[in-house]
């Protein structure tokens, strides 16, 4: 029996709590006291993290090594942090100001991390859910979608992972044609999936788009984009702290601004139930 199969029934429930956790951001002690308290301590818990575990937070060294502690018991994807700190250490992109991995570069066993993080997938199926950390391109079916991740994940696990990262920065292609090639190609799957809030109706991302949803702007945000067929799993993403906590059957958004002082968020998948923990407090709510 597969690790998968073992986590849910023949009807597809989950048998064993799988708490959604939205960005962390490095912020690692957040995450130690969410992890700690009462309903997501269990040995039997499982947790996916919806990618952005590094950067603009105090501690990214301890988030990535809290997280692989958890061993199976954790799913993390990718967001475009994590992106950006595998571009900086293939030595092609320099850090910004406000980047603060610079401890996972200089850890010891800094390539074995840098290994792990390239490892991990950008999108994750599983119990009727589907986690991203942006988006899901507005015209992909979920098939689709996990077919363009696997072609990005292929090569990030490849030994040229260097060199297709140097071509993920920019803004386009801003739609999806399905003759693109090469770096092109990858750029607009890393940027649906890391990057991507808002779209117009045909499809166009607007990647400059960083606040709450403007519906007089001309573009709505991607999940209120019909699909080219109805997606029978629920979609939960991160990345969008200006948006919030969001909660419909359809999509689910978890960034609530933890590295900005305010919460990481946990949803535990079935019930939905919700806690959250500041950085100086916690509460827990049922949604």
């Amino acid at each position: 029996m597969s690790f998968d199969q073992q986590l849910h029934d023949a009807h597809g429930r989950p048998v064993v709590p799988i708490w959604a956790i939205g960005d962390l951001q490095g912020c690692a002690q957040p995450l130690r006291d969410l992890l700690a308290q009462p309903e997501l301590a269990g040995a039997d818990c499982q947790y996916w993290f919806a990618g952005d575990l590094v950067n603009r937070g105090p501690d990214s060294l301890g988030t990535l090594r809290h997280i692989i502690r958890l061993g199976r018991r954790a799913v993390s994807i990718l967001g475009n942090h994590d992106l950006h700190l595998l571009a900086v250490a293939a030595g092609f992109r320099a850090q910004g100001k406000s980047d603060t991995f610079q401890d996972v570069l200089d850890a010891p066993d800094a390539d074995e991390l840098i290994t792990w993080l390239r490892h991990r997938p950008l999108m994750h199926r599983a119990h009727g859910y589907t986690m991203v950390h942006a988006g899901i391109a507005p015209y992909w079916t979920l098939d689709e979608a996990q077919t363009r991740a696997h072609e990005v994940e292929a090569v990030l696990r490849s030994p040229q992972w260097r060199e297709a990262l140097e071509g993920m920065y920019g803004d386009t292609p801003a739609t999806w044609q399905p003759d693109l090639r090469g770096d092109a190609r990858r750029r607009f799957i890393i940027n649906s999936f890391t990057r991507m809030r808002m779209c117009t109706v045909e499809g166009e991302m607007d990647l400059r788009h960083k606040g709450a949803p403007d519906y007089a702007s001309g573009v709505l945000p991607w999940f209120d984009i019909p699909p080219p067929a109805p997606r029978t799993d629920t979609v939960i993403f991160g990345h969008w702290s200006t948006l919030g906590l969001l909660l419909r059957p359809d999509v689910i958004g978890l960034d609530t601004g933890c590295v900005w002082g305010r919460w990481l968020t946990a949803l535990r998948l079935g019930d939905h139930r919700i806690v959250q923990q500041g950085w100086a407090h916690n509460t827990a709510d049922q949604a």
